[in-house]
């Protein structure tokens, strides 16, 4: 529920400048950080590649498995691009580093299932028939290097905790822009957007911002 109040100047035209909302605004606690912590800490780090794809890297990226009777799909998906290692995965790391792919690029291609994959296969991908060819699609989010993570766990805190505070900056004033946004309207009718531009000599899009800046936005820890 929205804690919304709009404070009317005595003059005739509204001041917009006077609106104020009650904003909530999520402080991050160490419990917080200690819990993202736990969640996502693994023993080794990924380091961005600005080359291609190849051997010994990983990509992280949307991809998909489609055969007779048979459909997979995973995003940020991390594929190690390793051709000893279980199937159909020995095969789509053949395929990406064949294409050679980099950050962005999206591409396609196919294998056989034939009686060997058949015997490698992972359980999660044992309804892959044997003499089927199998699609694969992989969109690449990232191309990076897995290494080990000697940092300490309380610089990885640090980082964990730094990337939560900005993420909950960001949240809070998206939800004050959302108010702030909605005062003016009510305040100043469908043109708000309009008439702070013309009155402000802004554009458009920028008024948005400078009502955030300039308009009376009281944080409420939540």
């Amino acid at each position: 529920m929205r804690a919304l109040s709009i404070l009317l100047g005595t003059s005739a035209a509204f001041d917009y400048k006077s609106i104020s909302i009650n904003a909530p605004r999520r402080i991050v606690t160490q419990d917080d950080i200690d819990a993202k912590f736990e969640e996502v800490d693994k023993p080794y780090a990924l380091y961005p590649v600005d080359g291609p794809a190849e051997e010994g890297l990983c990509v992280l990226a949307e991809i998909s498995l489609t055969a007779p009777n048979f459909s997979w799909k995973r995003d940020n998906y991390i594929v190690e691009l390793l051709d000893d290692q279980a199937e159909p995965f020995a095969a789509v790391s053949t395929g990406i580093c064949d294409a050679g792919v980099k950050v962005g690029d999206d591409t396609s291609f196919s294998f056989p299932v034939d009686i060997d994959m058949r015997a490698a296969l992972l359980p999660e991908f044992g309804d892959l028939e044997q003499g089927t060819t199998c699609s694969c699609r992989v969109a690449v989010r990232r191309v990076v290097d897995k290494q080990l993570d000697y940092r300490t766990p309380d610089e990885k805190k640090a980082i964990i905790g730094d990337r939560m505070r900005a993420r909950a900056v960001k949240d809070s004033e998206a939800v004050a822009d959302a108010l702030l946004q909605t005062a003016a309207q009510d305040a100043l009718g469908p043109d708000w957007r309009a008439l702070v531009a013309r009155d402000e000599s802004l554009d458009e899009d920028a008024v948005p911002a400078f009502l955030l800046k300039n308009c009376d936005v009281r944080w409420v820890d939540a």
